[in-house]
């Protein structure tokens, strides 16, 4: 039996061995890779240390965010006014709604007057037709553009900003809602005018005549096309809506500050059939600006309604277009019919009383 065992205890030992061995390589080749990584690493490091060491970023410097603090609302006395009070606060309040548009009427004025001293038209001896012939475009623009001016400066002094005051905020429209206000203002003004046209001559719709063709007298004639697209709508939409309607707001009830904006704005045109008919505009504008409370869209539904005037400018200027389009009274009466349905379509989808989705529905006999 001893001597069987033998060859099983070498097998057994040199099994054993072999392990061992094994093991001993094992650890050996770990040990000599651990080696190659710690050398690696020292290689690296020698190579940053000899790099520059890099900068760190600065940090931005973040502008503060400046927050808009609109003018403290005036609070009246509690309880019954006595006489004197109401003198005192209903004159401040009109004093405050009015002076943007006392500026605004000032402004062009004293521009003209000073063009006129100073700008060398008394020594080219100019009379004052010629003046306003020449001049008064470009420096009723000037007068404009410096109410705008001072009008910002008023509000930036307060804390505020001039759009913010006048709750004008172009960038909250909706496309669709802005291009339907230019709509039913291009066509609604397309209606009364074609309506005046239409109407026999007597001197209310000569005077009208008249008072359209001196908008566009003088060679400064791009100064005034602008005037009447963009400026005159944004500056008056600002004093009218913006600054008036809201400062009597405060106050005084929605329908007496709408009557009284209205009123004011109307007087403004200075021919009867302007003033009715910008009466009848500025109950509209005054009523969008309310229920959008924002005077963006008043300001959009202005230019859509100056605009006719300047289409209508550049057709009769040239005796072929105005024969090829105002030619006869029936064609001046189509474009009135359509100005005032597609106007009153319009204004019934505005105020709810027609729903597109439905009178669809009905269409398509679903």
């Amino acid at each position: 039996m001893a001597g069987k065992k033998k060859p099983e205890e070498r097998r057994n030992k040199e099994k054993t061995e072999e392990k061992t061995k094994e093991q001993t390589a094992k650890e050996e080749g770990s040990s000599e890779s651990l080696e190659r990584l710690s050398r690696a690493a020292d290689a690296v490091t020698r190579m940053v240390q000899r790099e520059k060491p890099v900068k760190p970023l600065k940090p931005l410097k973040k502008k503060p965010v400046k927050v808009v603090k609109p003018a403290p609302k005036k609070e009246w006395p509690a309880g019954p006014l006595t006489t004197q009070q109401k003198i005192w606060l209903y004159g401040g309040l009109f004093l405050r709604a009015l002076w943007p548009l006392f500026l605004y009427a000032l402004m062009p004025s004293l521009c003209l007057t000073l063009g006129y001293l100073f700008g060398g038209y008394q020594e080219a001896k100019y009379t004052i037709e010629e003046f306003f012939s020449y001049g008064a475009n470009f420096y009723t623009t000037v007068g404009t553009f410096l109410t705008l001016w001072i009008l910002h400066k008023g509000a930036k002094r307060r804390g505020s900003t001039i759009w913010e005051e006048s709750t004008l905020f172009f960038r909250e429209m909706r496309p669709g809602r802005a291009i339907g206000f230019f709509t039913f203002g291009f066509a609604s003004a397309t209606a009364v005018s074609a309506l005046v046209t239409l109407l026999p001559r007597f001197f209310l719709t000569t005077a009208y005549t008249q008072a359209a063709n001196k908008l566009y007298l003088g060679v400064d004639l791009i100064f005034m096309l602008g005037t009447v697209l963009f400026l005159a709508p944004v500056v008056e939409e600002i004093i009218f809506r913006g600054h008036m309607l809201n400062t009597l707001l405060e106050h005084i009830p929605e329908k007496t500050a709408v009557l009284i904006s209205s009123i004011i704005f109307a007087l403004l045109h200075g021919s009867f059939i302007w003033i009715l008919y910008a009466f009848l505009l500025g109950q509209i504008l005054a009523k969008t600006s309310m229920k959008e409370d924002n005077i963006a869209y008043g300001v959009i539904l202005h230019i859509g309604f100056n605009a006719t005037s300047v289409v209508n400018y550049f057709i009769t200027d040239d005796p072929v277009k105005k024969e090829l389009f105002f030619g006869s009274k029936a064609l001046i009466a189509v474009y009135g019919i359509l100005g005032l349905v597609i106007s009153l379509f319009l204004a019934a989808v505005y105020t709810g009383r027609l729903d597109l989705k439905l009178l669809w529905r009905r269409v398509a006999g679903k």
